[in-house]
C-alpha cells in the first residue's frame, strides 16, 4: 500500500526571507577602491606596449580595403567580413597585452667569468598570474661592453631565447653559452620580453627593468717553467725542500691540475686516469713563501692609433701574466702572493692565498687600466706601509724601467720613486711592451667557439 504525503505550503513571506538570507552581501565601493588603485599602480609599473608587425600592417590594410568596399557598395557581407577581421585584431591585442603582463626575467651568472673561455648564463621567465599563461615568449638580452676609454669602440651583442609556454604560477628556464674576448665590465642593456601569439599580427613588448652587470676576469695563460727564476732561484730550493718533506709525511689534503715544473712523484695516477687529466697531490704547508708583484699600468699621452693599440696589447699582456701567477699560487698552495696595482685606482691585494681571495683579485684585474697620470709612486708608498723590507720585488710594467723610475719633477725630488722608496733589496723590471714576458708566459689563445 503506497502512501503519498502532501507537501507543506510555503508562504510567500517565508520564501522571501529564505532568499534574502542566501543572498551574498556586497562590499561597499569605498572598500574596493584601494585594491583597484594598487592594481592600477602595478599595471603602470610594468607597462606592456603593443606594436603592429609587418604582417599586422598588411592585415590592417586589407581590413581598410574591405571596409571601404562595404561603404561604397553597401554590401552586407563585406560589413560582416570587416567586423570579423577587426575582431581578430582586437583578440590579438588583448591576448598580447594580458599574457605579457606581470612576467619577470631573472638571470643567474657563474661566480667567475674569464675572457676567452666559455661560460653559461641561465635565464628564467616566471609568470605570477593565476589563470592566464603566456605562449611563444621571446626573451632578448643585450650585452654591452663598457670600454675603459672614450676613444674605444662600444661592443654589443643581442641574444634571444624562445620559450614555447610559461604556465600560470610557474617559470621556465633556458641557458645560453657566451665567450667574451675582452676583459672588463659588461652591462645588460635593452633587455625585453616579447610575444606575437596567437596570430602574429601584433608584438607585445615588456621591457625588463632589472638590468644587471658582470665583470670579466683576464684570460689565464700558461706559465713557462722559467717563471720561477724571477724570484732569484729561491723557489727552486724551496720546492726541493718541500718534496723531501712530502716524502716523509706521505699524506695530502686535496688534488689539483698539473702545472709545469711539478715533480712527477706528486702525480696521483688513479685520479688522473679517472679524470683523463694529470692530477697532482696538494699538500698543506705552513711556511709558504711570500711573493710581491707590482703591476704598473701607465698610458702614454700619444693620440696616434697605432701607439694606442700597441699600448692596449701590452696592457692586456701584463694583466694576464699577473692573473696567471695569481691563479697558479691560489691552486698550488706553495706561496702567498701580494699584488700592488698601479692604475687609475691604486690598490693592494695583500697575501692572496685562498680561492676566494684570488677571485676578488681577478675581478679587480679585470677592470684595471692605466691613465696618463703616473700612479706608481703612490702605489709603492702604499706597499711600503705594509712591507718595510722586500727581498725580491717583481714589477710588471707597460713601460721601461728608465721611464718608470725617472725623476718626474726636480722640485719634488723628495717625493720621487728613485729617491724615497728604497725598501726593496732586488727589483726585477719586466716591460710587456718589449716582449720581455715571452720567456716566462704564453698567453691564452682566442677561442673561436664563442659568440
Amino acid at each position: 500500500m503506497q502512501t503519498q504525503s502532501t507537501p507543506m505550503p510555503i508562504s510567500t513571506a517565508t520564501l522571501t526571507n529564505d532568499l534574502l538570507s542566501v543572498k551574498p552581501k556586497r562590499n561597499p565601493s569605498w572598500l574596493l577602491a584601494p585594491w583597484r588603485l594598487i592594481r592600477s599602480a602595478k599595471r603602470a609599473a610594468t607597462p606592456v606596449t603593443t606594436r603592429l608587425t609587418r604582417e599586422g600592417w598588411q592585415f590592417a590594410f586589407m581590413v581598410a580595403f574591405v571596409v571601404l568596399g562595404a561603404v561604397l557598395r553597401d554590401v552586407n557581407l563585406l560589413v560582416i567580413l570587416a567586423g570579423t577581421l577587426l575582431a581578430l585584431l582586437l583578440i590579438q591585442w588583448r591576448v598580447c597585452s594580458k599574457s605579457m603582463y606581470g612576467l619577470t626575467l631573472y638571470r643567474k651568472l657563474p661566480r667567475s667569468i674569464q675572457a676567452r673561455k666559455d661560460f653559461e648564463i641561465e635565464v628564467t621567465v616566471t609568470n605570477p598570474k593565476r589563470w592566464l599563461g603566456a605562449w611563444l615568449v621571446l626573451a632578448q638580452d643585450r650585452i654591452i661592453h663598457k670600454p675603459f676609454r672614450p676613444v674605444s669602440k662600444q661592443v654589443s651583442q643581442t641574444i634571444g631565447l624562445l620559450f614555447s609556454s610559461v604556465p600560470p604560477g610557474a617559470g621556465r628556464t633556458q641557458r645560453y653559452r657566451c665567450n667574451v674576448q675582452q676583459r672588463g665590465s659588461y652591462d645588460f642593456l635593452g633587455s625585453e620580453i616579447t610575444t606575437r601569439f596567437p596570430l602574429g599580427l601584433m608584438r607585445g613588448i615588456l621591457p625588463v627593468k632589472s638590468a644587471g652587470s658582470f665583470t670579466v676576469q683576464p684570460a689565464i695563460g700558461k706559465l713557462l717553467p722559467g717563471w720561477v727564476e724571477l724570484f732569484d732561484g729561491k723557489i727552486t730550493g724551496f720546492k726541493h725542500r718541500k718534496s723531501r718533506s712530502i716524502s716523509d709525511e706521505g699524506e695530502f689534503f686535496g688534488l689539483r691540475a698539473y702545472h709545469p715544473g711539478d715533480s712527477p712523484r706528486w702525480i696521483h695516477w688513479r685520479s688522473s686516469a679517472r679524470m683523463n687529466e694529470l692530477m697532482v697531490k696538494q699538500f698543506q704547508r705552513t711556511d709558504s713563501r711570500e711573493l710581491v708583484i707590482v703591476l704598473d699600468l701607465h698610458s702614454p699621452s700619444s693620440t696616434k692609433k697605432d701607439a694606442f693599440e700597441a699600448y692596449c696589447r701590452a696592457e692586456d699582456l701584463a694583466v694576464e701574466f699577473v692573473a696567471s701567477i695569481a691563479q697558479s699560487v691560489a691552486t698550488s698552495n706553495y706561496a702567498v702572493l701580494t699584488v700592488a696595482i698601479a692604475d687609475h685606482d691604486p690598490t693592494l691585494a695583500l697575501r692572496v692565498q685562498t680561492r676566494g681571495q684570488n677571485t676578488a683579485l681577478l675581478d679587480r684585474l679585470g677592470i684595471a687600466h692605466g691613465l696618463e697620470v703616473d700612479t706608481l709612486p703612490k702605489t709603492l708608498e702604499l706597499l711600503e706601509r705594509e712591507y718595510r723590507r722586500v727581498e725580491n720585488l717583481i714589477v710588471v710594467s707597460t713601460r721601461s724601467k728608465q721611464l718608470g723610475l725617472q725623476v718626474q719633477n726636480p722640485e719634488e725630488s723628495s717625493k720621487n720613486v728613485s729617491s724615497s722608496v728604497v725598501f726593496w733589496r732586488r727589483v726585477v723590471w719586466l716591460d710587456s711592451s718589449q716582449d720581455e714576458l715571452s720567456r716566462f708566459f704564453d698567453p691564452a689563445t682566442a677561442s673561436m667557439n664563442g659568440n
